[in-house]
């Protein structure tokens, strides 16, 4: 066979190309291992430092964003991704999330509705005050794997489709980075208020997903054409958003916040404000992939009722100086 060879390398050479063959393949496998390993504590570090890989990811998506509009094929590289838009989310399909289709047809309804003045885009009526780091959406960046884990969950635990509950989930994500606000702690506020019923309405007037008062908030409500959009998931989730932010805000603390949201008059707030943190925490749990139990049972309220204002969306700023009747409720509001 060494016959056929045209070169045969000499016996000095031979040994040199060996040990350089050699030490290369042990330098390869040590680099590409040393790779490896670094890529693994990276996720690992990651994985258990939510904030660390909310300022990470708010850092590369404006880099990505631009990337994507560079070209159809960077941009048909980067929609394999599972992270979805931080700071700028991308409107999902009509057909894909019907609730989006609300907001976009929202101000010309107002002006045929006589309006006739151009109302400035819904996140302008958020809160400007910081709200405390536990209710901001930089502690929650989540995968669409791990938003649609939870939609599942929430759809088994109510009892609702899957369909329209992984709608309102997307919605809930979109809503709260839209405006900086935990959108855990806004499906945990629909999931005790409402059990994701749109329809439900209390018997002081709250009303849909959020228990929103449409009448007092009638001017956030004008962006989507009026009080009658109450009614429709997502002008309730935004118009419910930016009540829970300026309720926040004011309160100093999610605890504070949600005594304010749901309207109680004195530090008690009957047990709402432990059952809304006990189901974002739940939440955080489905979509860290622990086994939570649909039939866990919620924190345990408070069985004398308390004096409240109003429903939830009562307590918000812009209703300050109305006067409202004090009306004695559970701290569910019959949701």
């Amino acid at each position: 066979m060494n016959a056929w060879l045209p070169w045969r390398p000499e016996a000095r050479i031979s040994p040199t190309v060996r040990r350089v063959i050699q030490r290369g393949t042990r330098f390869g496998s040590r680099f590409f291992s040393s790779i490896g390993l670094t890529a693994v504590l990276v996720a690992l570090v990651l994985w258990l430092q939510p904030g660390l890989r909310a300022v990470l990811a708010a850092r590369l998506m404006p880099v990505l964003s631009a990337a994507a509009s560079t070209g159809p094929d960077v941009s048909r590289w980067l929609s394999f991704g599972v992270m979805r838009s931080f700071s700028t989310p991308t409107p999902r399909p009509a057909s894909d999330n019907p609730l989006a289709q609300a907001a976009d047809n929202a101000p010309d309804n107002a002006d045929a509705q006589g309006a006739g003045t151009s109302l400035v885009p819904w996140t302008k009526l958020a809160p400007s005050e910081t709200i405390v780091s536990d209710a901001q959406d930089t502690n929650v960046m989540m995968s669409v794997q791990q938003q649609n884990r939870i939609a599942n969950f929430l759809s088994r635990r109510y009892r609702v489709a899957e369909t329209p509950v992984d709608a309102l989930v997307h919605a809930a994500f979109d809503t709260g980075h839209e405006i900086g606000l935990d959108p855990l702690l806004l499906l945990a506020v629909m999931a005790i208020e409402s059990g994701f019923n749109p329809y439900a309405e209390s018997g002081v007037g709250a009303q849909g997903l959020m228990q929103v008062m449409s009448k007092v908030h009638s001017d956030k409500f004008s962006y989507f054409g009026g009080t009658n959009a109450a009614l429709e998931p997502l002008p309730n989730i935004r118009v419910g958003a930016l009540v829970l932010k300026d309720c926040i805000a004011r309160g100093g603390s999610v605890a504070a916040g949600l005594r304010l949201y749901v309207g109680s008059t004195s530090p008690d707030d009957g047990g709402y404000g432990a059952k809304v943190l006990a189901e974002r925490s739940r939440l955080r749990d489905v979509a860290r992939g622990l086994k939570v139990s649909i039939n866990s049972q919620q924190t345990a309220m408070m069985q004398p009722v308390v004096q409240k204002t109003s429903a939830p969306a009562a307590a918000a700023s812009a209703s300050d100086a109305a006067v409202k009747p004090s009306t004695t409720v559970a701290a569910n509001n019959d949701a």
